[in-house]
């Protein structure tokens, strides 16, 4: 029998170690994807990954049901993954800059040049989004890349519905810009 979210927040609440599992086993793939949208770091979003679900179980007790508990564990995760931006960025190693092309998953099937195209496509927008400031970046990794709505990320990064609409407009301008010289280079295959 399979235990409904809630029943396992429940079970949870009342110290239920394996009832945190099924939670992890749920949202793992959406944090992990997350934390490596904001670190551009396969090690330090595994680390992420793992501290978000540690803090998830230890701070259980203080999840109020008045909003989901998807937003909930996105707030802790955004949270974690700032903190280890800030962190790499104390220790100066922060490079935002990284090709990650195991991320380029590859069909044989279709014409090599597209699959080139697209992968230069896909280097030149996480270079223009990683060349954001963390607060442009954050509004258009929870928008546009995890599909989440204005005030789900207004109580995510604690601020007003207003404040998300002005910097996803502002990231937006910014990334026109960024990207219209790839663009432009590429009107004639585009």
């Amino acid at each position: 029998m399979e235990r409904t979210e809630a029943l396992l927040i429940d079970h949870l609440r009342e110290g239920d170690e394996t009832a945190l599992a099924p939670l992890v086993k749920k949202y793992q793939r959406m944090v992990h994807r997350l934390a490596l949208q904001i670190t551009n770091n396969h090690e330090d979003a595994n680390d992420v990954m793992q501290e978000t679900f540690i803090k998830v179980y230890q701070s259980i007790h203080t999840f109020r049901q008045e909003a989901a508990f998807e937003t909930w564990v996105y707030k802790i995760a955004v949270n974690q993954a700032l903190n280890y931006v800030k962190m790499r960025k104390r220790r100066r190693e922060s490079s935002l800059e990284k090709d990650d092309e195991s991320e380029i998953l590859i069909d044989v099937r279709n014409d090599p040049q597209i699959l080139a195209e697209k992968a230069e496509l896909r280097h030149w927008v996480t270079k223009a989004v990683n060349s954001l400031s963390l607060k442009h970046r954050m509004v258009v990794i929870l928008h546009e890349l995890e599909g989440l709505t204005h005030p789900e990320i207004a109580s995510i990064l604690n601020c007003s519905e207003g404040t998300v609409r002005s910097r996803l407009h502002y990231a937006r301008k910014q990334l026109r810009v960024l990207l219209k010289p790839y663009v432009d280079a590429n009107s004639d295959t585009l």
